[in-house]
């Protein structure tokens, strides 16, 4: 509560004003204040943003924009309407009860000073905060306006159009917290017209309570309308909570009376909805309280998992989840607890609130960077993406929450939970509702189940169904049977506001019977007892007892001692505390007590209950005997001496025990007190002691106080004389500081010596200079000598002199630390108030723009060389250009293109005129190339070849290549290019193709023409070597002939190359493919070359596989890889032939040792015609044999190569597909 001074303003409430700025702030609170009247009835609080080393004048700079008076906050300050209050540097600033604190900023911490203020200010002024975010970088201000709207205040954002700088007032609008968004101005007009409000008598939170009785009808009325409305019924929440929401809404609505407020409800449905969400208002961050997520992460959720097996889940219900952060908390502590085994793990974590629009939020896991509070930079990098500049909870998190729109009081709970959450929900319930809420949980809970409560909450009167755990932390356990889930009736009549429905089901059971066995003998045989608590309080009757205990007189009560017959309490206190200090059972016997004229006895016993989850004490009582008391009884004068004997002696000796147990209890008594007095007396000796320490200090401070009060009283005479002057002086000081603080170009202000006086921040900062090293130095001698320039001697020693005043003077200098420097010195002489000459000398750095110029220059001079050039290249090359502007449909054809086309310098063309030109064969397809450059999303690439229409009585041949340029919507903006007549290339292509068909056509024909003699010159020969075989004397013939047949044998191989190479160019290469066994081809392969005897061929890998392929064509690829790898190594025996599996198929590798291939050459072995070594005459061939193979293995999809070094020899490897 917002406290003034006296006693007046000390009973009185009124509104407290945060305002939070930082970067382009400054302005934004002067238009603020300049918009609020003398009076307001509110007290203002600034924070901003200080620099922590820069003295700041604020309060003198404000002062000057309201009539309020300003000051700076200092500790313990007392808030008072119409003050403006302003943050001082290195200072945080919180709020308690009405007075401002201050506490030393750490400079390490990444303390948000606006928000640690705002949210002091919710808590402690509620309904009467108010919180406005002005201009200013990144979010400092967005939490604590949230828990400002929380507890019923006010909030408002400046407008991004009049902030300098919108990320904080925007952060603040994306989170919802802000009522209205307006500029300065505008918020302050706003606050004063609602402002009203806040001084009803509704307004006052000590007197919510106690609102006139129509009015508390009206908010029963309010109440109903958002239980039609919403489904939910607010009855039996905090009834102040609900008034302070009801009036917040109130005031933003500028309605004073709940009657006229009634009535707008009713007729507006967006404000039902408004005021629905103002009550489920809720403040939650990841994390919230860490210690008790330490406590869940390192003890209970390991205990609830060692419990369970691999296939028990794992069930936690988060009742009031908000928008989710607790549920995904949770979440990921299970996940970093289980890490690699979380997946195995079945998890189940129920997370439900009241609000379908924080359900809605919770479900997507998208948070803002401002909402990610608590959340660690290792756990953001681990379980959030990015996204738009927010988080998203990873999808791993996500799916191990289940979210859902629940009524905890009025839907039907969860079922075997380990673990509920419902923190900081049951503050804003009832007693009852609370009761209610607690008996939910533990018909959800399974046994040992844990619950776990807000910080300002707990169990109350259900101490029989919780227990506690950790009371720090406020976590508690489940004890007891197991409950039943019971609904609560919801009042259907306004008039009904108290009423709740208490008729529950009665639960019903079945006992075995074992169970009816042990009660029966228990209700039966067993003595009268009680259980009692550890406050002495009976919980459970067993038997009766009222022999006993009686209920006691005035107040009820079951305190057993309060209750126990006069002679019994001493008794049992003694026996109760013995067995509550040992812990062991403790009894004693014949106590005597009296009830009317009978004397009984009764042998009492305490034991405590071990296995209670709380302390907890059983008395048994157990009658001993009874006498009853006649008339002169123990007169001593009565004629039966024996029986006077008996009944006095047995008094007696029940008389000194009780006195030996009484003195034996006050010795016990009395050594306690001992012990308790001499540490009193131990602590009252050291009260005694500081208090003469400081009353001595009193003295001595009481006699500083007498001579400081006859010193001021001596200063005060001198002060008053010298305040005027002091004001006008210091007015002067202050309008002269603000002027130079806001100058960001370095200045210098000089003496009449040219000593420097003071520079600007811009100055120290532009020359990396410090104002030590600074002022008081002659401006020569400034940084070593650095600023003895001959121009500045020129101009501050000659020039200035004269004129008095220079501008636009031009200085280069190459400055050791910063480089060279262009500036532009403007000086001037002034005199000061004291008549001193002083010389301002502000210094602009041009560099930049120097350089810019020079630059821009340069740019020019080559972009006219580069035009040339382009120019001369086009020129050259015979290139014609066009552009085109699809917006206009105009197109530019430049004088080449022109001529290309027949058409005269003059002459006009547009895009038909184009297309018309083109050749009826080619014209459809030019222009869709062209529509879909331009319009089908491509790249913007444009690259065709097409026939013209016969100009002069000749068909040209074109190439048009360009590119298109679109804007941001992807629309094409230009279009330009080059235009080729290629017509003489394309002649001399048809003629090669011709040329080369001919040539295919005569080797074709050469081939068979050939192949006939030569089938019959080899049939002959064949026919002589038989002939001459077995002939002596034509054994020499013999030999000729069959080098005559080697020959013929090549010249047939040559030719079925040739042949070959034939049937590729026309593509009638065809493969008849059959299934064959590999290894059976690779030895008649190996056979046929052996016969040369000059290489071992050496066969390794998986030869027995099956190959779907054409066999006689495999066997030509593997001889002719052979043969090459037998003629090209003479001087290597081994040939290596290794086959293999991999995934595209059959891998078949020949490897020789010979001569080895260049690498520049790797690339052409496989063209046609091509050899090795073609200037050596040692290698024989056409160069046809790896041609053809690998067109045999293109078609069979597979694909051949080669790995080579010169030298050392090659490998030659094709790959075909096994089917």
């Amino acid at each position: 509560m917002a406290k003034g001074s006296g006693e007046e303003s000390s009973k009185k409430q009124f509104p407290v004003v945060g305002i939070g700025a930082s970067a382009g702030g400054l302005n934004a609170v002067k238009a603020f204040l300049q918009a609020l009247p003398a009076k307001s009835g509110m007290a203002f609080v600034f924070i901003q943003h200080l620099s922590p080393s820069h003295q700041s004048i604020l309060p003198e700079i404000l002062q000057k924009t309201t009539p309020f008076p300003v000051q700076s906050i200092t500790d313990n300050i007392h808030l008072e309407p119409d003050n403006l209050y302003i943050i001082p540097q290195n200072k945080i600033v919180t709020t308690t009860d009405g007075i401002l604190k201050l506490a030393p900023l750490d400079k390490k911490s990444k303390t948000n000073t606006i928000d640690l203020f705002f949210s002091s200010l919710g808590v402690v002024h509620q309904s009467y905060a108010v919180g406005i975010v002005l201009s200013g970088a990144l979010s400092d201000g967005t939490r604590g306006l949230q828990v400002i709207k929380s507890y019923g205040g006010l909030t408002f954002a400046q407008d991004e159009e009049s902030a300098a700088f919108d990320s904080m007032p925007n952060s603040a609008v994306r989170s919802g917290a802000v009522d209205f968004v307006m500029p300065p101005d505008k918020i302050a007009q706003h606050l004063i017209a609602i402002n009203h409000p806040f001084h009803t008598d509704y307004s006052h939170s000590e007197i919510v309570n106690t609102i006139p009785q129509q009015d508390n009808e009206t908010f029963k009325q309010i109440l109903t309308v958002l239980r039609v409305r919403r489904g939910v019924d607010f009855t039996y929440y905090k009834q102040s909570t609900l008034k302070r929401r009801i009036i917040r809404r109130m005031a933003l609505s500028k309605i004073e009376k709940p009657a006229d407020y009634l009535n707008f409800l009713r007729e507006n449905k967006t404000e039902q909805d408004s005021l629905y969400n103002d009550m489920l208002i809720s403040v939650t961050n990841f994390f919230r309280d860490p210690q008790s997520f330490e406590l869940l992460c390192n003890v209970i959720f390991p205990s609830l998992l060692s419990s369970k097996t691999e296939n028990e889940a794992l069930r936690i219900w988060i009742a009031g989840c908000a928008t989710g952060e607790e549920a995904y908390s949770m979440a990921i502590c299970l996940q970093e607890l289980l890490g690699d085994k979380a997946t195995a793990r079945k998890i189940q974590i129920f997370a439900t609130d009241i609000s379908e629009t924080a359900i809605a939020k919770a479900r997507t896991g998208v948070y803002r960077p401002t909402e990610l509070v608590g959340i660690s930079t290792s756990r953001l990098q681990q379980f959030f993406t990015k996204q738009d500049g927010n988080y998203q909870v990873s999808k791993t998190i996500r799916d191990m929450c289940v979210f859902a729109h629940h009524n905890l009081l009025k839907d039907p709970p969860f079922s075997k939970i380990d673990l509920v959450s419902c923190r900081n929900v049951m503050i804003y319930l009832e007693p009852v509702l609370q009761k209610r809420a607690l008996g939910t949980f533990h018909y959800s809970l399974n046994k040992d189940g844990f619950l776990m409560l807000g910080k300002s909450e707990t169990i109350g009167g259900s101490t029989d169904i919780f227990t506690a755990y950790n009371l720090a932390e406020k976590i508690y356990l489940r004890k007891g049977p197991v409950g039943r889930f019971m609904t609560v009736s919801s009042p259907g009549r306004e008039q009904s506001f108290r009423e709740i429905d208490k008729n529950v089901q009665k639960e019903s059971f079945n006992k075995d019977i074992f169970k009816i066995a042990d009660e029966t003998m228990l209700a039966n045989f067993m003595p009268p007892a009680v259980v009692v608590n550890d406050k002495f309080d009976i919980v459970q009757f067993k038997g009766t007892t009222e022999t006993w205990l009686v209920p006691p007189v005035g107040k009820p009560s079951f305190n057993v001692l309060k209750m126990a017959r006069e002679g019994l309490a001493f008794e049992l206190r003694n026996l109760l505390h013995l067995a509550k200090k040992t812990n062991l059972a403790t009894r004693k016997f014949n106590v005597f007590f009296k009830i009317n004229d009978l004397q009984h006895f009764v042998n009492l016993q305490v034991a405590p209950l071990p296995e209670a989850p709380e302390q907890h004490f059983l008395i048994v009582f157990q009658q001993a005997s009874t006498i009853g008391i006649q008339p002169g009884m123990f007169d001593t004068g009565h004629t039966d001496e024996n029986s006077n004997y008996n009944a006095a002696e047995m008094r007696i000796e029940h008389l000194e025990r009780e006195l030996m147990q009484t003195r034996a209890d006050m010795r016990v008594i009395a050594d306690e007190q001992e012990a308790s007095n001499e540490e009193l007396q131990s602590a009252n000796e050291e009260l005694l002691s500081g208090s003469e320490e400081l009353q001595s200090l009193n003295e001595e401070l009481e006699t500083s106080k007498e001579e400081l009060q006859s010193t001021n009283e001596e200063v005060m005479i001198v002060n008053k004389e010298l305040l005027d002057r002091n004001e006008q002086l210091n007015n002067v000081r202050l309008y002269n500081e603000g002027i130079v603080s806001t100058i960001r170009d370095p200045l210098l202000i000089l003496d009449k010596d040219l000593r420097i006086k003071r520079a600007t921040g811009g100055f120290y900062a532009k020359f990396k200079i410090t104002e030590k090293e600074t002022e008081g130095q002659y401006i020569y001698d400034l940084g070593n000598n650095q600023w003895d320039i001959p121009s500045l001697r020129q101009l501050l020693d000659e020039i200035l002199p004269e004129k008095k005043e220079l501008e636009g003077f031009e200085v280069s200098h190459r400055f050791p630390v910063i480089g060279k420097k262009t500036m532009w010195l403007n000086a001037r002489e002034i005199d000061n108030i004291n008549g001193e000459k002083l010389i301002l000398l502000s210094i602009e750095d041009i560099t930049d723009k120097r350089t810019v110029e020079q630059g821009l220059a340069e740019a020019e001079r080559l972009l006219l060389e580069s035009k040339e050039r382009l120019k001369f290249a086009v020129d050259s090359a015979g290139l014609g250009t066009w552009d085109y502007d699809p917006k206009s449909r105009e197109l530019v054809w430049d004088k080449r293109c022109k001529e290309i086309f027949g058409l005269a310098p003059l002459g006009h063309v547009d895009l038909s005129a184009f297309f018309d030109t083109i050749n009826p064969e080619d014209k459809t397809w030019v222009e869709q190339s062209v529509r879909k450059t331009l319009y089908q999303g491509t790249n913007g690439d444009f690259d065709i070849e097409y026939r013209t229409i016969p100009i002069d009585d000749n068909v040209k041949w074109l190439k048009a290549k360009g590119r298109a340029y679109f804007n941001e919507k992807g629309e094409p903006i230009r279009f330009i290019g080059t235009m080729l007549d290629i017509t003489a290339q394309k002649q001399n292509d048809q003629a090669n193709i011709e040329l080369l068909k001919k040539k295919d056509e005569f080797l074709s024909i050469a081939s068979h023409e050939l192949k006939t003699p030569i089938t019959s010159l080899k049939a002959a020969l064949q026919m002589i070597e038989r002939a001459t075989a077995n002939s002596d004397e034509m054994k020499t013939a013999h030999v000729f002939v069959q080098k005559g047949i080697k020959q013929v044998n090549k010249l047939v191989e040559l030719i079925k190359d040739l042949l070959d190479v034939t049937k590729i160019q026309a593509g009638k290469l065809e493969l008849n493919k059959t299934t064959f066994v590999l290894s059976e081809l690779l030895a008649e392969c190996c056979d046929q070359q052996s016969l040369a005897g000059t290489h071992q061929l050496i066969i390794d890998g998986e030869t027995d596989v099956e190959v779907f392929a054409d066999r006689n064509r495999i066997e030509q690829v593997m001889v002719n890889l052979l043969s090459n790898a037998i003629k090209y190594s003479p001087d290597e025996a081994r040939i290596i032939i290794n086959v293999g599996r991999i995934p595209e198929g059959i891998k078949i590798a020949v490897t020789d040792f010979g001569i080895g291939i260049a690498r520049e050459k790797q690339s052409l072995l496989f063209d046609r015609f091509y050899r090795v070594d073609e200037s050596s005459k040692r290698f024989t061939g056409l160069g046809l044999g790896l041609y053809i193979s690998a067109e045999i293995i293109k078609r069979h999809n597979g694909r051949i190569n080669v790995n080579s070094i010169e030298g050392k020899g090659s490998t030659f490897w094709f790959v075909i597909p096994a089917e």
